[in-house]
């Protein structure tokens, strides 16, 4: 098997044949099908035997298995943003310090591994995210396609309040201030202070630096520091307002977080293309008339819930991110499905170290939905746990994610014309949905890909630690 070269595009034909295909588009699955690839895009999609496979073609015979769109995960941070709330985060940016490219660069390969073919990065530091992004498009580094915001407009970096301020009294000032200002690229809480007109040059600049969407906090992200229950808005209406219409005079989707009911009002009355983590709402249900306009609106939400077990230890154990998912949060979950709202895979994993994982009972590690590789499959069984169905959970890891973001054209189905992105798993995922971890084939580009020997160069991922020498 061919192994993916980053954002290289497969000249050579490749056809998946015989296999039952699930194309992202909800019809019925079509069995007995030939897919088929040229110069990085589906040339071809049919039956077996209304489709012509070219003399010279590569054949990866799929017969008895299922054929998929390639994974979108709506909202990953892969620098890890969970450890930069807590315990990890500082150890880490010390640790990985210009080299945070290549950790980004690892995470986006631990997600392909998990048939991931494309992530929308929605925090990050800026400048080493839109690195990894360009090298992997360029081919000189392999990993999922990245979209990326960089910072979340409004919002401080990872030794501030929005954070883990409380690191500062452990590490240096300097470095403390480097990383905020690396992660704050001149778009962070100052805005807040600014009137519409400075605000407008400040997004217009920001956005010309290569962002693929806009991120920005109409609530602040204070949780750590005051808990679940004391958001803030962060920006008048007249400022949201002007930076909503520099983004939509640039193109590119306009992306909400919010942790209040009012929050998500505002991010419904934005038209908001992305409303992440929409069901967080400080453990508030979401009146009916604002659940209702957003199963009728243009927004998507994207959800981040947990699985019914791990939720139950959070509960148990009464910690700190039980509110995460659980109570009105859930509820609010249940609700969105039952209305029929869009929907997103949308995770916030990232590169977890592995000294974290390493220090968490085994009830965390399990299910945990923060965990990059395995947490778009932890998030496809949670949902479908509460009451959405396989088919749904799979279109809103696919098509949807493509929809949401405004890239639906070239990604998100199985169809001629598209990016050849595309997973062949064992067992029938719709008789269930835990059926989609056994990866067969992930193709990307219309390469294949040796997902298993992903990620090829261990930096964060390579454990256990210690001296490269021997004591003579």
């Amino acid at each position: 098997m061919n192994t993916l070269a980053g954002g290289a595009k497969g000249t050579g034909v490749l056809a998946v044949v015989g296999g039952t295909l699930i194309d992202g588009n909800g019809g019925t699955p079509r069995t007995e099908t030939v897919v088929l690839m040229e110069n990085g895009r589906f040339s071809a999609v049919g039956r077996r035997g209304e489709v012509a496979i070219p003399p010279g073609a590569t054949v990866i015979d799929a017969s008895g298995q299922f054929v998929l769109p390639g994974l979108m995960n709506g909202n990953v941070h892969l620098l890890d943003a969970i450890m930069m709330m807590g315990k990890g985060g500082a150890e880490y940016l010390a640790r990985f310090e210009g080299r945070l490219h290549e950790v980004i660069e690892e995470a986006s390969q631990l997600s392909l591994r998990g048939g991931c073919t494309t992530v929308f990065d929605t925090w990050n530091a800026l400048v080493p995210v839109l690195n990894a992004r360009d090298r992997i498009n360029a081919g000189q580094a392999q990993g999922a396609r990245i979209f990326a915001a960089g910072n979340i407009v409004g919002m401080g970096g990872p030794f501030s309040a929005d954070y883990s301020m409380q690191s500062r009294q452990v590490i240096s000032k300097t470095f403390a201030d480097r990383m905020d200002t690396l992660f704050d690229a001149g778009v962070g809480r100052i805005l807040s202070t600014l009137p519409p007109e400075e605000v407008r040059p400040i997004i217009r600049d920001y956005i010309a630096q290569g962002l693929d969407m806009l991120k920005v906090a109409i609530s602040d992200h204070l949780v750590v520091t005051l808990g679940w229950q004391s958001p803030y808005l962060c920006f008048s209406e007249r400022v949201l307002r002007v930076i909503a219409e520099e983004v939509r005079r640039a193109g590119i989707p306009l992306v909400s977080h919010t942790l209040s009911v009012e929050s998500l009002n505002i991010a419904v009355d934005l038209e908001c293309d992305v409303m992440i983590h929409a069901t967080i709402t400080s453990l508030q249900p979401i009146p009916e008339d604002l659940l209702l306009r957003m199963a009728k609106g243009r927004g998507w939400s994207e959800i981040q819930p947990t699985t019914h077990g791990y939720q139950c230890h959070l509960d148990a154990t009464n910690h700190p991110w039980a509110g995460y998912a659980g109570g009105a949060h859930e509820e609010n979950t249940v609700r969105l499905i039952a209305a029929g709202a869009p929907i997103i895979l949308g995770t916030d994993a990232g590169c977890t170290d592995p000294d974290i994982l390493h220090d968490l009972p085994p009830e965390e590690i399990e299910d945990r939905p923060w965990t990059i590789g395995t947490d778009h499959l932890v998030w496809m069984r949670a949902m479908v746990e509460k009451g959405m169905t396989p088919m749904n959970a799979i279109l809103s890891s696919t098509r949807e994610v493509a929809r949401a973001y405004g890239m639906v054209k070239d990604y998100g189905t199985v169809e001629a014309g598209k990016v050849a992105d595309l997973i062949v798993v064992k067992r029938d995922p719709l008789a269930d949905i835990a059926r989609m971890s056994e990866l067969a084939v992930v193709i990307k580009d219309g390469i294949p890909v040796d997902f298993e020997k992903l990620p090829t160069q261990r930096l964060v991922t390579k454990y256990p630690r210690g001296e490269d020498f021997e004591r003579r």
